[in-house]
């Protein structure tokens, strides 16, 4: 069996864009699907894709591990970024034709399912509905309110946990201009974010109850002492965890020690040599791998290592489905799975792009036994939805 061609997709995905891998062999029919969604460069990680492809095609498919650490060394002159993205789109596509080649799940490859479901969280939870409500057709959140009614859709629909962001409340005036202000801040947390902040997960906490975990997203916006004043005023919510990024693991080691709020972080590392000093200081509680940036082969390997350090996982999935059935396979395997994230307000046209859609019950996602990832992508649909005007999209 040899891999013929190699060809990317980028596709609207509501409030980012898609960029998927269609990896093809000369087995009739046998093609495989990944995942590389970048938000802010899909053109060039597709074009990185199509680079990578001359060095690629002609080889047999089932080398998963030899073709990653061939493309790997290919780039060490820019290990991670745009070059592992397009790298993790390969490989993922290629143990998606590994798995319908042997005719047995992703996940059995890796060593066999230690859960048939896995426990979701609400990723973006206000945040889509106050940005992108209009496009998506989905109700407006302007008010603390709106925050409320939409956690009582969050219990109706049995999500155990969700995650926000920080955005401008209407019914909170001194918020409003906040995100102007946070541009020129320097990355400390002022007064008027932290009140924000409090005001979001308060409602929240409120309206859910003691019992559902509720996660603050800021990302790179703080920095240390700031992140510091933000954890510490949050203490009081009882957060499943504040996600915060830095690319100085002495840095969150101290927040994390400073804090009685979990943190969590990760998604913007690649391989084991960026993660293994976040590691060996114990920087954080959780940690969060992206495998649309990583790939399967070496996600796994994050995740493993992660379970040496008693450290638990929570995949970074704020990408496509394809990338949802990409973590699930991973993380039905590895005992320290905590939680996966998952956009319920995604796409309108998600699942009109799969062969087989996502199974999610009582905010838990069915793990799929059909060969493979468990769903190919319908090419007549992706093109029915063009990326738009993303930056860099085209």
């Amino acid at each position: 069996m040899k891999i013929t061609a190699i060809k990317t997709f980028i596709v609207d995905g509501g409030f980012r864009p898609w960029t998927f891998v269609k990896v093809e062999t000369n087995e009739d029919g046998l093609v495989g699907w990944g995942d590389c969604t970048d938000w802010g460069s899909p053109g060039p990680v597709a074009a990185t894709v199509e680079r990578y492809a001359e060095w690629v095609i002609g080889r047999d498919p089932m080398e998963v591990e030899s073709i990653w650490w061939d493309l790997a060394t290919a780039s060490l002159r820019h290990v991670g970024g745009i070059a592992w993205k397009a790298m993790a789109g390969i490989d993922s596509a290629l143990w998606d034709i590994r798995g319908k080649a042997l005719g047995a799940p992703v996940w059995q490859l890796l060593g066999g399912k230690m859960r048939d479901s896995l426990r979701l969280y609400w990723s973006h939870c206000g945040t889509v509905r106050a940005r992108y409500a209009e496009k998506l057709v989905l109700p407006k959140v302007t008010t603390t309110d709106d925050l409320r009614r939409l956690a009582e859709e969050v219990q109706r629909l049995g999500f155990t946990a969700i995650k926000t962001n920080l955005f401008p409340l209407a019914d909170h005036p001194e918020t409003v201009p906040l995100m102007s202000r946070l541009r020129h801040h320097a990355g400390d947390a002022p007064p008027a974010a932290i009140r924000n902040a409090e005001v979001i997960v308060g409602a929240f906490r409120e309206a859910l109850g003691p019992d559902v975990g509720i996660a603050l997203d800021v990302a790179f916006t703080y920095r240390l002492g700031g992140v510091i004043k933000l954890a510490r005023a949050l203490e009081p919510y009882d957060l499943m965890w504040l996600e915060s990024e830095t690319l100085d693991p002495d840095a969150l080691a101290l927040i994390r020690q400073s804090t009685k709020t979990p943190i969590c972080t990760g998604e913007s590392l690649y391989g084991l040599h960026q993660y293994k000093p976040f590691f060996e200081r114990h920087a954080q509680d959780i940690v969060m791998p992206d495998l649309a940036w990583n790939g399967i082969t070496m996600g796994k390997k994050i995740c493993d290592f992660a379970h040496a350090y008693d450290i638990l996982i929570a995949p970074h999935n704020c990408h496509s489905p394809i990338n949802t059935l990409v973590s699930a396979s991973v993380a039905a395997t590895v005992p320290n799975f905590f939680i996966l994230e998952f956009d319920q307000d995604d796409a309108p046209w998600r699942d009109d792009l799969m062969t087989h859609p996502l199974v999610i019950e009582h905010g838990q996602l069915k793990l799929s036994e059909r060969p493979g990832l468990g769903s190919d992508l319908i090419e007549e649909e992706l093109r029915k939805h063009p990326p738009g005007n993303y930056p860099g999209a085209r």
